[in-house]
């Protein structure tokens, strides 16, 4: 389609214009030659053809569209890893926002769909574990139809840390990545699991130290079963959780 093509022409466009400007890429047409070269590194785009381009240039390409050989053109410290890796970029995307829309069928409203927006963390600024965890009461509208049905999805998007924003893009636009998790909500009844994951949230949360007392607050985690990720153009990605879990640095 014509949506699909103009994305996919400006990245040839792009790549071309780079080419000109570059030593490397008329010099070798193949991977394992261009990587022997300190200058060189080999990098790959699906929408384009690969090719070589010099170190420094490599590092002006659009990262979430090229994945090169060089660690030291690939290591990125403004936001996801490249859209090819799928998995990385959902952990990524879930570790370093804090809130998203949990959706649940609502027993207040004859079982139609309720989203609520709901803080969550999967660790501290230490460590990461993929897995959501909230700090809710059961006061609250969606954990009463999490009673009734503990089955929800629960949304989570780039725009919430302002990195769509910085990049000029808005929320809806498929690379502004969205990351839907959807599963079991249960609670955690293991002492040093609620401890840990309790300061994680507090940590990350820190106004909920003094949420009222008589709430009977209670630390809970979505068992995720479905990952769907919406984060480039040409349709969504589902995600084994396996390979979600699987992953080790992002």
């Amino acid at each position: 389609s014509n949506i699909m093509l103009a994305p996919l022409l400006f990245l040839l466009a792009f790549s071309n214009a780079f080419a000109q400007q570059d030593s490397c890429q008329p010099k070798y047409s193949d991977q394992a030659s261009c990587d022997a070269d300190s200058k060189c590194t080999w990098c790959k785009a699906g929408a384009v053809p690969s090719s070589c381009f010099e170190k420094e240039n490599a590092k002006k390409l659009p990262p979430g569209v090229f994945v090169c050989d060089s660690v030291e053109v690939m290591q990125r410290k403004d936001g996801p890893p490249s859209w090819m890796k799928k998995a990385e970029t959902a952990r990524w995307v879930v570790h370093n926002t804090t809130y998203g829309t949990l959706a649940t069928i609502s027993v207040h409203l004859n079982g139609t769909a309720f989203g609520n927006v709901q803080s969550f963390v999967d660790g501290d600024e230490t460590f990461t574990t993929g897995t959501p965890y909230f700090y809710v009461s059961e006061m609250d509208a969606s954990q009463q139809d999490i009673a009734a049905n503990p089955m929800v999805s629960f949304t989570i998007s780039e725009a919430s840390i302002g990195y769509c924003a910085k990049k000029g893009w808005d929320p809806e636009d498929p690379r502004c990545a969205k990351v839907v998790l959807s599963g079991k909500v249960v609670e955690v009844t293991d002492s040093d699991e609620k401890a840990k994951f309790k300061s994680a949230l507090f940590s990350r949360h820190p106004p909920m130290k003094s949420w009222p007392s008589d709430h009977n607050w209670k630390v809970k985690k979505l068992q995720i079963q479905d990952i769907w990720m919406l984060d480039f153009f040409g349709g969504a990605s589902i995600i084994d959780p396996a390979d979600y879990y699987n992953v080790t640095s992002f």
